[in-house]
Order: structure tokens, then C-alpha cells, then sequence
């Protein structure tokens, strides 16, 4: 098994798609004020969550474990990184409490720069290997690009393409469907698309050390 890839699959990225659907179900269920802000809040939340760990992956900052097994060894960027989020996001919400009135386009314009953030990081991964900006896995060559990489720039495609229901938004139809309801619709196959993108950057060899 590719150890790190896996271990960083597992404690960053599993959470992402099973506590964030039972939230925003429960949420939506129960359409009341402090709900509403509930439903803003876990979305704030996954969104900051992605691109913290779309940071942590592309530039290898994640933990690692001691060959031994012994201890989690965390560089000092990890800690700043992951301190910035965390105040970032308590700031953000602490901000939307306070105001009398929720204030949806601050709340609309975090969550896009978050996502654009974290969609470009992805195209960087996505890229030809004739443009090397990254090094993609910590024991390959830059210019290593596995096939299934352009998966990354499919998801960022599909997920600006959703977005733009949010953003774009349009009466129901016939009462029933409007623009929201497709959102929620159309990230159910991209999660799952990402998903399987992710377990298999988490397979991939690059993660396996090579023996000399």
C-alpha cells in the first residue's frame, strides 16, 4: 500500500463526502433561521476544508509518519497553514453572528474565492507535463503526469458549470424545480467523479518510495 497517499486519503479526504451530505440534509429539512445559517456554515466549511487540503496534497505538506511507525511528524508550514483556516474560518462565521442581518454577497463572494482558490490549485495539477510547475508525487520527476490527471480539470469544468446555478439563479419551474434544486442534484455525480479521482491519486506509484 502507498502509505502516505493513503493515510492523507483517509483523514482528509473521506470526511469531506460522508459528514457534509447528512449535515446539509438534516439542515435542509428544518427550514428555519438558524438553520439557513447552518446550512451557510457547513458549506463555508467544506469549501475552506477542500482547498486546505488541496494545499496540504500539492505541495506535501501533509503529516507523515516516522519510518518506525512511532510518532506523526508535522512540519512548521502544516501549523501555519492549518492555524490560518482555522482562525479564517471562525472569523468568518463569528462576522456573519454578529450583523443584524445575514449578509449573503459577503457570505457568496468568500465561498467563491475559497472554490476558485482551490480549482485553480487543481488545474496545476491537471496540467500538461510539459509545464511542470508542481511536483505532483514526492517520489517521481515533475514532468510525471499520470493519465487520469485530467480528471482534475474535468471536476473544476463541472464544478464552475454548477456553480453557476447558484450564482445565476432563475424562478421554479412549475413550482417545483429552480436553480437550487439543480445544484444539489449535479454535485451528486461530481462528489462521486471526485471521489474516485482521489482514490486513485491515493494508488498511485508515485507515492511508493523506490528501493535502491
Amino acid at each position: 500500500m502507498h502509505g502516505s497517499g493513503l493515510q492523507f486519503f483517509i483523514r482528509e479526504v473521506c470526511p469531506r463526502f460522508t459528514i457534509e451530505p447528512r449535515s446539509s440534509t438534516y439542515i435542509l429539512l428544518k427550514d428555519l433561521p438558524n438553520t439557513e445559517k447552518l446550512d451557510y456554515f457547513s458549506a463555508a466549511l467544506v469549501i475552506l476544508y477542500a482547498l486546505y487540503c488541496a494545499v496540504l496534497r500539492l505541495f506535501g505538506q501533509y503529516p507523515t509518519r516516522t519510518r518506525d511507525g512511532g510518532y506523526t511528524q508535522r512540519t512548521p508550514a502544516f501549523l501555519l497553514w492549518s492555524s490560518i483556516c482555522t482562525v479564517a474560518y471562525l472569523a468568518h462565521v463569528t462576522y456573519l453572528c454578529i450583523l443584524p442581518r445575514f449578509d449573503y454577497t459577503y457570505n457568496m463572494a468568500f465561498n467563491l474565492v475559497v472554490g476558485f482558490t482551490h480549482n485553480s490549485l487543481w488545474l496545476l495539477y491537471s496540467l500538461p507535463a510539459s509545464l511542470p510547475l508542481i511536483q505532483r508525487f514526492p517520489h517521481k520527476p515533475r514532468t510525471y503526469r499520470p493519465l487520469y490527471a485530467s480528471k482534475a480539470a474535468v471536476f473544476v469544468v463541472l464544478t464552475t458549470a454548477a456553480t453557476a446555478l447558484e450564482l445565476f439563479d432563475f424562478p421554479p419551474w412549475r413550482r417545483i424545480i429552480d436553480a437550487h434544486a439543480l445544484w444539489h442534484l449535479s454535485t451528486a455525480p461530481i462528489a462521486r467523479f471526485w471521489y474516485d479521482f482521489m482514490i486513485q491519486d491515493a494508488l498511485d506509484e508515485g507515492w511508493r518510495e523506490s528501493k535502491r
